[in-house]
């Protein structure tokens, strides 16, 4: 009884490991030409590095354990940091969030901000962490409006929250969803200090995951497909029979699971039945190479105020080489690369005039449908791992989980849209 995973990014893959475990036939198809999805390595001058700058931290443990699954060890693939963030406006002091202190955690935290936001500050924070307990059993309502209740000041809404809810959910905060940023704020800074850690990769993002994955499938009889699309599902009398490809030929297969971003499943999906579609928001990042020399004061750096919002040292990848995030919609579109380079090197150098003017290269990476828009009550629109049609299962991280559009999501999605299925393949 054989699956069909349709898509190779990190969920698709989550799930064909997690079959293949357990010994379940599986074949995996991804239409472009390397495996990742959107966490996927690309080749810059002949070196490799990532499609974009991803956000990890200690408490994505799903994602942890299914690396360590496939060969990949978290100290091998990431360098792991303390929280330790500076963020700077072209208005306010800086603000620092930061573990790097004398007091045990979660005192150290608060000490740091307390020193560069004062009591009121850090009252503001407790009071918004406090405040989500009860936020979580009530009806959802925007980042926005969750901060106005809260009695949050203009600064800590800009030099904080706005960045944070970005980083996080990748939605400007008048349309954010309050709920996922209160779940993605109780299990980072809520769950103890190496929950808060970020994971910086050293490796590029295929040597992450995706790569040994693939081995691991291979090594088990797994089947992998690239260049491979899905043009149309073959049902009858509701029942899964398998798929047309893109040159017209039948892949035979008793269950599909559809682990493509959701505007690609909604459109594959919808000739048997209708599931929602999010609309999608882009996320650019800018990679700058400066003199190997060339460090940041601490591994990721935030700015409020301008275009750029986050700065990474990516020296352990490759010395002298920053990446910088901008998350969102914004007029930042609007510009040509070199542009947008031209003006994110002057406003690094606003704030770190150590760097050198101008970096000896660049690339601009620009995903146009980077994640789904983290809205409100946008859980109430996310589809279940199981459908109307027998054997027809859903992975991704828009299904229905915790979080926004994550790695962890990801992953967690496709474990579990997994286990569901061999448990009912056995009843």
């Amino acid at each position: 009884m054989t699956t069909l995973v349709i898509g190779g990014g990190w969920s698709g893959l989550a799930a064909a490991v997690t079959l293949i475990q357990q010994d379940h036939p599986v074949h995996l198809i991804e239409s472009a030409k390397q495996l990742g999805g959107r966490a996927r390595t690309v080749s810059w001058q002949g070196q490799d590095i990532d499609n974009g700058q991803h956000l990890m931290i200690g408490a994505y443990q799903h994602m942890l354990d299914i690396m360590a699954l496939v060969g990949i060890s978290a100290e091998e693939a990431f360098d792991r940091h303390p929280i330790d963030i500076t963020l700077y406006d072209t208005l306010f002091s800086p603000l620092t969030l930061s573990s790097q202190n004398w007091l045990p955690w979660p005192l150290s935290l608060a000490w740091s901000l307390i020193t560069s936001a004062g009591i009121s500050g850090f009252y503001q924070l407790v009071k918004l962490q406090y405040d989500s307990k009860r936020l979580l059993l009530n009806k959802d309502i925007s980042v926005s409006d969750w901060l106005l209740l809260t009695n949050q000041s203009d600064r800590l809404i800009k030099q904080l929250w706005i960045p944070l809810c970005l980083a996080t959910l990748n939605t400007p905060i008048m349309e954010a969803s309050a709920h996922r940023l209160a779940t993605v704020l109780r299990d980072s800074l809520g769950q103890g200090q190496s929950a808060a850690d970020s994971l910086i990769p050293r490796l590029p993002l295929g040597d992450v995951f995706p790569n040994a994955a693939a081995n691991y499938l291979n090594n088990r009889g797994g089947k992998i497909s690239l260049q491979t699309r899905a043009k149309s599902l073959l049902i009858q009398d509701n029942k899964v029979q398998g798929i047309i490809n893109q040159d017209g030929h039948k892949i035979v297969a008793n269950n599909i699971i559809v682990a493509t971003s959701p505007g690609q499943a909604a459109d594959l999906l919808s000739p048997h039945l209708t599931i929602f579609k999010p609309s999608e928001y882009p996320i650019s990042t800018i990679y700058l190479r400066y003199p190997s020399s060339v460090r940041l004061p601490s591994p990721m750096v935030g700015m409020t105020g301008t275009n750029s919002q986050w700065l990474f040292d990516r020296s352990a990848q490759s010395p002298g080489l920053l990446s910088v995030v901008i998350s969102g919609p914004g007029k930042h579109e609007n510009l040509t690369k070199a542009e947008l380079v031209s003006l994110v090197s002057k406003e690094l150098r606003n704030f770190l005039p150590s760097l050198p003017e101008q970096a000896n290269d660049s690339f601009v990476i620009r995903e146009k449908r980077a994640t789904f828009a983290c809205t409100v009550n946008i859980e109430q629109d996310r589809p279940f791992f199981e459908t109307t049609i027998a054997g027809l299962w859903l992975a991704g991280d828009f299904v229905a989980n915790a979080y926004p559009a994550t790695l962890e999501g990801a992953i967690r999605n496709g474990k579990h849209c997994a286990e569901r299925l061999l448990l009912n393949t056995k009843t």
